[in-house]
């Protein structure tokens, strides 16, 4: 071996190097490393468990949350036809006491225009009942006595009546 330009105890120097740089870098550094990793793996893998336990409770809350808006929904929605509700019955309320409200003034309109009819007329019978005591007197003349010129117009009157 000399003659490629190896030495046997250059070798063996170098092999008993390599093995005591191995067996410091093992005892030293990897044993070091390894641990290290394994730690850094634990960490990661509960990190990842946490995180997949916060990503399950989210999930869960906002089930919660859409099952409370669903419910906070359906609340506003009865409200809102109760409020419909109220509002329809207070406009029919309006509109049948404004009915009630025309139907009594149109009772008390007929019944002031029968009045007024009453009014005219008697108005028109004591008006024809003096004037036929005028002509009366005037065809008659000074003739005829109270009682008679009564009976006379009170003839004339339910004459004029039954017409």
């Amino acid at each position: 071996m000399a003659a490629l330009g190896f030495d046997l105890q250059t070798i063996v120097v170098y092999s008993i190097q390599f093995v005591i740089v191995f067996w410091l870098l093992k005892t030293l550094a990897y044993k070091p490393i390894a641990d290290m990793l394994e730690k850094r793996k634990q960490t990661i893998a509960e990190g990842l468990a946490a995180a997949e336990k916060a990503q399950k409770e989210a999930a869960a809350q906002q089930a919660q949350f859409e099952t409370e808006l669903a419910k906070a929904r359906e609340s506003s929605q009865a409200e809102a036809q109760k409020v419909a509700d109220a509002t329809k019955k207070m406009r029919e309320e309006i509109i049948t006491a404004a009915q009630k409200e025309a139907e009594e003034i149109k009772a008390k309109a007929r019944a002031e225009a029968q009045q007024e009819r009453q009014l005219v007329v008697s108005d028109l019978q004591k008006q024809s009942a003096t004037l036929a005591m005028q002509m009366t007197r005037k065809i008659v003349g000074e003739a005829i006595d109270e009682k008679t010129q009564r009976k006379l117009t009170e003839q004339f009157l339910a004459n004029l009546g039954d017409a």
